[in-house]
């Protein structure tokens, strides 16, 4: 017959949830069950959290890397607190680290850098178009077949893996730091940048565009028709350079291979 205290030592969930907590608390003892028969094992178990500390830290770093490389050292130490404050919720580690953007912009020691909040938030996006569902991409001969009087009046579907981020920091340049970090030129930290993500098949593309641009992608993000699009952008910037931004449009994989026509009221196609 099971001894009723051997075995209420080992139920699983009460047994997960301790040791989880300890794991992420270092000030936390070691949980009844988490050594051998029962018995706490102070050496491995201080092993084990140090892993997952460092596991964890490192996921952060795969998810922010131009982050990570302008922090250098003092990431360990940032990333540490954040993981302190907001441990992981969910098994899936593509989303841990969600709201690490919101930290850097709360987190004192970092305020005099309110750049990186915005990077993060670019990074994120980048992740994001990594793990979304895969979508066919807009493709431009599709156009052909449209009278060329009813292209204004198009509309296209955001592709499932576009992202668009405006910001008043120079993120796409910042964004670069995963790979140039530090870089040979000095960066305007003051110059407002856009970026548009993709990933029409396998590589997550990353673009950077201006202003008027940017008005003009998220006009067409907002399932507004090409011609809204381009006044839109015309009236940001009236040296709006419409055939680039078709370009893109068509080239990018920013849209899913769907187009509609919108007919106004009263206008018979």
């Amino acid at each position: 017959m099971a001894n009723p205290q051997f075995t209420n030592a080992f139920d699983h969930e009460t047994v997960q949830s301790r040791f989880a907590g300890a794991l992420l608390d270092p000030e936390a003892l070691i949980p009844a069950g988490a050594g051998k028969m029962g018995k706490p094992d102070t050496k491995r178990f201080g092993v084990y959290r140090n892993n997952v500390a460092v596991s964890l830290v490192e996921a952060l770093s795969s998810a922010y890397p131009s982050v990570a490389a302008i922090l250098g050292d003092d990431f360990a130490r940032v990333a540490r607190t954040f993981i302190d404050r907001h441990p992981p919720t969910t098994p899936v580690m593509a989303e841990f680290g969600r709201g690490f953007a919101d930290f850097i912009s709360a987190f004192g020691p970092l305020r005099h850098a309110p750049f990186l909040s915005d990077l993060a938030r670019a990074e994120r996006l980048w992740l994001d178009a990594y793990h979304a569902a895969d979508e066919s991409a807009l493709d431009p001969d599709g156009l052909a077949s449209i009278p060329p009087d009813q292209l204004a009046d198009i509309t296209l579907q955001r592709h499932a893996a576009a992202a668009l981020r405006n910001s008043p920091y120079p993120v796409f340049d910042l964004f670069g730091a995963r790979e140039t970090w530090p870089p040979a030129a000095g960066i305007d930290l003051d110059a407002a940048q856009a970026i548009l993500i993709t990933r029409p098949q396998f590589e997550v593309l990353v673009f950077g565009i201006d202003a008027a641009t940017a008005e003009f992608f998220a006009t067409l993000f907002a399932g507004k028709t090409l011609g809204e699009a381009i006044g839109a952008a015309t009236s940001n910037d009236p040296d709006f350079h419409v055939p680039a931004a078709i370009a893109l449009m068509l080239n990018s994989g920013a849209f899913a291979d769907s187009v509609n026509i919108e007919t106004a009221p009263g206008r018979d196609r």
